[in-house]
């Protein structure tokens, strides 16, 4: 434990220093944006010119934040854990490390990432990073907390807010574990949804609920509460909040 103890604290370093990189090396392209724009546009009006500044500043940031995504994204897809069913390694492993380091990288982008969802952009980010994606599907989070252990099948839909985690701690060990939402199932906002879940075909998730982990969800039935037991059979389901 205390070789684990002096692994983190030298880890702790180590994020420090790799977030300059992580967040430093999208400044290049958002840096050379801004001199080029800020040298074809110009004008002698104080307030016209302040104007323009504050234009080519805010695009600027938009530029790095999309780089930013970038980086971060394929950072992830080159370093991210290759895991298909539940897996238990110690904490003090490879496998841990870098599983906290993607960690590290995909909340370094969370503040960014939230203003394009739901759009196409975050979609392919969670693509990119290792989630595993259906067609028409919507996802209207940013709390895909470990991309790589996530798989959603074809017209899912994950409400504003919802969590899903694909990782805990049980007895001094790491274990992950996959998530698998499943054609047409639904994940309601804010719900939780915790390591090796399953939500079969057209499954509801309400609002707010909180699946433990491990659990496999019925097709076409809804879940609600805390934790989320079964409410009713979903074959004629009316929409829940999303």
């Amino acid at each position: 434990m205390k070789a684990f103890q002096l692994l983190q604290t030298i880890g702790s370093f180590v994020v420090i220093l790799s977030m300059v990189v992580v967040w430093g090396v999208p400044l290049a392209p958002a840096i050379v944006y801004f001199n080029w724009a800020n040298d074809l546009i110009s004008s002698e009006h104080e307030w016209l010119q302040a104007l323009i500044t504050g234009l080519i500043l805010s695009s600027s940031f938009i530029v790095y934040t999309l780089c930013l995504l970038l980086f971060s994204a394929v950072l992830q897809f080159i370093l991210h854990l290759r895991i298909t069913e539940k897996t238990v390694v110690p904490l003090a492993s490879f496998k841990t490390i870098r599983w906290a380091f993607c960690g590290q990288v995909l909340r370094s982008t969370m503040p960014f990432l939230q203003h394009f969802v739901p759009s196409f952009l975050a979609t392919t980010y969670f693509r990119v990073a290792g989630a595993k994606i259906g067609k028409n599907t919507q996802i209207n989070t940013f709390r895909l907390n470990d991309p790589c252990l996530i798989q959603i099948d074809d017209n899912c839909v994950i409400g504003g807010s919802a969590i899903f985690n694909g990782h805990l701690v049980e007895k001094g060990q790491m274990v992950f574990a996959p998530i698998h939402m499943k054609k047409g199932s639904l994940v309601g906002a804010g719900a939780t949804v915790q390591p090796g879940v399953t939500i079969e075909e057209n499954a509801v998730i309400a609002t707010n609920a909180l699946i433990p982990k491990y659990r496999t969800i019925p097709a076409n039935e809804v879940w609600g509460g805390l934790p989320a037991v079964m409410i009713r059979d979903s074959s004629t389901r009316e929409e829940i909040s999303s």
